[in-house]
C-alpha cells in the first residue's frame, strides 16, 4: 500500500486492525488477521510522522510534518477534524 517509508504504527486494543503511517503522506488501516488494507487516510500535506488509535477503537489520530494532526472516524476514514497552528 505504502509508496515510501514507513514511520509509524499503532495496534488497536483489540488486536484487530493496525494503521500505518508514512512518508507518502497517507496513513493506512489494515485488517491485523488477513494484512488487507481496509482503506487509506488522505489529506495530510506531508510524512505522516506518529498516529494512534483511540481505547475505544472509534478514533484514529494522525500528526504529520504539515504541522497539522487530524482525528479520523476509524470505522469510514472520514476526516472528522483538523488542528492547525503549530509552527514546529
Amino acid at each position: 500500500g505504502h509508496t515510501e517509508l514507513i514511520s509509524s504504527l499503532a495496534m488497536s486494543a483489540d488486536g484487530r486492525r493496525i494503521v500505518s503511517g508514512s512518508d507518502d503522506r497517507t496513513a493506512r488501516v489494515w485488517d491485523a488477521a488477513t494484512g488487507q488494507e481496509q482503506f487509506a487516510l488522505k489529506g495530510h500535506a506531508a510524512s505522516v510522522a506518529a498516529v494512534a488509535i483511540s481505547p475505544d477503537g472509534r478514533r484514529i489520530a494522525t500528526g504529520a510534518n504539515d504541522m497539522t494532526a487530524r482525528v479520523w472516524d476509524a470505522a469510514t476514514g472520514r476526516e472528522l477534524l483538523a488542528f492547525r497552528g503549530h509552527t514546529s
